[in-house]
């Protein structure tokens, strides 16, 4: 079961509970979960945990803990390798945590884990990077890095062998997101994506038999709702102003047909499609179909709203159908539904597409000024490989082989509504400065939303700042 929201009553350092630094480890290893406040204000950002977990064969010294940071002090020899990766979609900590104690098993090689917010991950690789000595040997690379990462020299690409094997067993479009140069720069790790979460006892007292297939029906059956005063706000989705913002609008974009950069690399989304999905948005905000929270939720929010039986509709990662159906955590097990996201009615009748996502992979990378390269890298090739995958497929396993195989099917029913939404994605643009252009487009975007600007002079603002960049 996950580390609830920091706002729900589980959550160890909810207001008006003590903080809880600490719980020990577990199975004889030394096991370190910690918490910390931080100074970021808003309900989405303001209590933040930072999980740091180390995995080794000795004992852990005492914790220690410094101003506004974590960390753990050992008592003997440092751990064999630094590992960061994030406590948002994808495999949840916990899961992270077991392969990784797999790995030292068999490995006799020590990891020291820290596992950080998504939105602090950026930054961390990136001070790493630039260090005489890098904090971290292995990182968790989100596909919209990559340019700027190999573009840097701030990972290594991979080796002939293994790059071979994941060209072999690895998607294309799971692979390509991970290429640039000619190179591939991380070993592909989580085939995140979104999908359309939905409530199914809502809908059928609503009087619907089926999810929606059109943005239109989505809207329509969100109207039915508020119309009969079963729920105050039909969907929630993480529209704050983050990179998530950025994945939504990019799914909606490709909902009525279209993507937000030319293949060349220009920002087109302030015509067409583009100002077609953010009126869309901006209308459900002014007319209460979304919830006001989205305007600061990220994903986990969206979750714990969603799992709490307040919402009928909510796009998000891969991650919520293992979490939405646990009886220990979720108010809607056994009535909610995974399903393929809706695309406006004039382009499914056009074209015949059926449904439009946003692709959200992420790789494991190492380090280029790591000084443990050949650990590191076996401990991307365990982490990643299809033995591993197999037993964890709350993911979309990055192997065909294993996409395909008869035993993944039989352990994880919704692998096939998984794979026919991957054949529907649309992709943030692969690009050095993307960093700077995404938070261009958050900005203005999360303005439209707000009501400050027209979602057309919005869009328009965004374009042309965008094109400004030296």
């Amino acid at each position: 079961m996950s580390v609830p929201h920091p706002d729900h009553p589980g959550h160890p350092n909810r207001p008006g509970r003590p903080a809880r630094l600490c719980h020990p480890g577990r199975s004889g290893r030394s096991v370190r979960i910690c918490y910390a406040r931080t100074g970021i204000p808003g309900r989405a950002a303001g209590l933040v945990r930072v999980l740091m977990l180390v995995l080794a064969v000795a004992a852990a010294g005492p914790l220690a803990i410094g101003a506004g940071t974590l960390r753990c002090a050992a008592a003997g020899p440092q751990a064999g390798l630094n590992v960061i990766y994030m406590a948002q979609a994808g495999y949840q900590p916990e899961q992270f945590e077991e392969m990784t104690r797999e790995f030292t098993r068999e490995s006799g090689i020590d990891v020291a884990l820290n596992i950080v917010r998504y939105d602090e991950e950026y930054q961390k690789i990136v001070t790493s990077a630039t260090s005489p000595v890098a904090t971290y040997d292995v990182v968790l690379a989100d596909l919209i890095w990559v340019a700027e990462f190999a573009e840097k020299g701030y990972v290594v690409p991979l080796d002939r062998s293994l790059a071979e094997k994941a060209r072999h067993d690895v998607s294309p479009v799971i692979l390509n997101a991970f290429e640039y140069g000619g190179r591939v720069w991380a070993m592909p790790f989580l085939a995140n994506l979104h999908f359309l979460f939905y409530n199914e006892d809502m809908l059928r007292r609503a009087g619907f038999g089926a999810p929606p297939a059109t943005v239109e029906e989505m809207e329509a059956q969100m109207r039915e709702m508020k119309r009969k005063g079963m729920i105050d706000y039909p969907m929630i989705a993480s529209w704050n102003q983050k990179e998530g913002l950025v994945c939504e609008y990019v799914w909606l974009v490709g909902a009525f047909g279209g993507d937000i950069f030319d293949p060349g690399g220009q920002p087109i989304f302030n015509r067409g499609p583009g100002a077609l999905a953010l009126d869309t948005m901006a209308r459900w905000v002014r007319e209460g179909l979304i919830n006001p929270l989205a305007l600061t939720a990220d994903e986990l929010v969206v979750k714990d709203v969603f799992i709490a039986g307040k919402a009928a509709f909510a796009p998000n990662w891969t991650f919520l159908g293992a979490l939405m159906s646990d009886p220990t955590a979720s108010r809607v097990a056994g009535h909610a539904r995974m399903g393929l996201l809706p695309v406006a009615r004039a382009v499914r009748e056009s074209t015949g597409q059926v449904s439009s996502s946003v692709s959200g992979f992420q790789g494991l990378a190492v380090m280029a000024n790591s000084s443990h390269k050949q650990e590191a890298w076996t401990y991307v090739e365990f982490m990643t490989s299809p033995a591993v995958q197999g037993r964890f497929l709350q993911e979309v396993p990055v192997w065909t082989s294993l996409q395909l195989s008869p035993e993944a099917r039989a352990k994880d029913p919704s692998l096939d509504i998984k794979l026919k939404q991957m054949r529907w994605l649309h992709h943030r643009p692969k690009l050095v400065r993307y960093q700077e252009i995404s938070a261009i487009m958050q900005r203005f975007i999360h303005a439209a939303l707000e009501g400050t600007m027209t979602p057309q002079d919005a869009l328009d603002a965004a374009v042309e700042r965008i094109r400004r960049l030296p």
